[in-house]
C-alpha cells in the first residue's frame, strides 16, 4: 500500500482519494478552499460527489507541506487553467523519489503546452506520468467497474502505478505514448461536446455515428502535427 497526495479536492480527485483509500491506500488531499476541507473531514462528503462517502482514511488539508510530506505518489487533480500556477506554490516540497501523475486534462492557454509538458518543465527532475480515462468520477466514486490508463516515458512508474492501483473494480492498461493519451483524454471531449448537441437536437444515430468516426481521425491528425510532437 502507498501513501498518496492529492492536489485538488473537487469530483475527479474526491473519487480518486475515496477509490484509493478504500482499497488500502493512505489518502491525503489538498484543498484551497476551507468549506470544502471542512466537508470532506467532518462531514466525509463532496459536494460534487452526493452519492458517495469519503472514507475516514483521507484526509483533507490546506497545507501543501503537510499533504505532499511523506507521499509515494503525487496525484495532481486541478482545472488545468490552475496547473502551472499550484504546481509552482507546491514544488518546493517534492522529493526526487516521488511519482507525479497529472491527472487533469486539457492544455496551458498562453503556451499551447500539453500538461505533461509543464510539467516536465516546472519539474525536470521528477519522475512523472499521466492518469487518463474514460471515466466518470461519479462512478468510480461508487465503485463501478472502470479501466483507466497510466502513461509515462518511465517504465518503472507504469509498472508501480498499475500494480498499486489496480482492483476488481479498476484496470489500469500502460502506455508510454504520453502524448497520445494526453491528447486523446483532452480532445475527446471536443468531439463528445458536439455529439452531446446532435443528440439535443435529435439528428439521429447516422449523425452522431459520423462525429463520433471522423471525430477519431481528426484527434489522429492533430496528433500528429509538428507542434505537439516535440
Amino acid at each position: 500500500m502507498k501513501n498518496i497526495a492529492i492536489i485538488g479536492s473537487g469530483s475527479w480527485g474526491a473519487a480518486l482519494g475515496i477509490y484509493l483509500a478504500t482499497h488500502g491506500h493512505s489518502v491525503k488531499m489538498w484543498s484551497f478552499d476551507e468549506d470544502e476541507k471542512n466537508l470532506i473531514n467532518n462531514k466525509r462528503k463532496c459536494v460534487f460527489l452526493p452519492k458517495a462517502r469519503i472514507p475516514e482514511g483521507v484526509v483533507c488539508s490546506s497545507s501543501f507541506e503537510e499533504v505532499l510530506d511523506g507521499a509515494d505518489i503525487i496525484l495532481h487533480v486541478t482545472p488545468s487553467k490552475f496547473v502551472r500556477s499550484t504546481i509552482k506554490q507546491y514544488k518546493e516540497f517534492v522529493k526526487p523519489n516521488q511519482i507525479l501523475l497529472m491527472c487533469s486534462k486539457g492544455f496551458e492557454a498562453e503556451t499551447e503546452y500539453t500538461l505533461d509538458q509543464v510539467m516536465e518543465e516546472e519539474l525536470p527532475e521528477i519522475k512523472t506520468g499521466i492518469l487518463s480515462g474514460p471515466s466518470h468520477a461519479e462512478e468510480v466514486s461508487i465503485g463501478v467497474p472502470t479501466l483507466l490508463v497510466v502513461a509515462s516515458k518511465h517504465e518503472d512508474v507504469r509498472e508501480i502505478v498499475s500494480e498499486e492501483f489496480k482492483s476488481n473494480t479498476l484496470r489500469l492498461y500502460t502506455s508510454d505514448d504520453v502524448k497520445g493519451v494526453e491528447l486523446g483524454g483532452a480532445l475527446k471531449n471536443i468531439i463528445a461536446f458536439c455529439a452531446g448537441i446532435a443528440v439535443g437536437l435529435e439528428l439521429g444515430d447516422n449523425t452522431f455515428a459520423a462525429l463520433a468516426t471522423r471525430g477519431l481521425v481528426e484527434i489522429d491528425r492533430l496528433r500528429n502535427c509538428n507542434g505537439w510532437t516535440k
